[in-house]
């Protein structure tokens, strides 16, 4: 997976938007005004963090 293929499964979630809270350097997916997903943007090797209800599978 790439940068380009995880914001587009991000934006096709209903309600989500793309935002960058944090300055240039992270990107962050939220919905209903809820961080879902954030992810650095300058990474060579693509990581990020899920947001989820511990007692669902996210």
């Amino acid at each position: 997976m790439n940068i380009e293929s995880l914001r587009e499964y991000c934006l096709s979630r209903s309600g989500a938007e793309e935002t960058m809270p944090f300055g240039p350097d992270t990107l962050v997916y939220k919905v209903n005004g809820k961080v879902f997903l954030l992810t650095g943007i300058d990474n060579e090797q693509l990581r990020f963090n899920v947001k989820c209800d511990p007692d669902k599978v996210c």
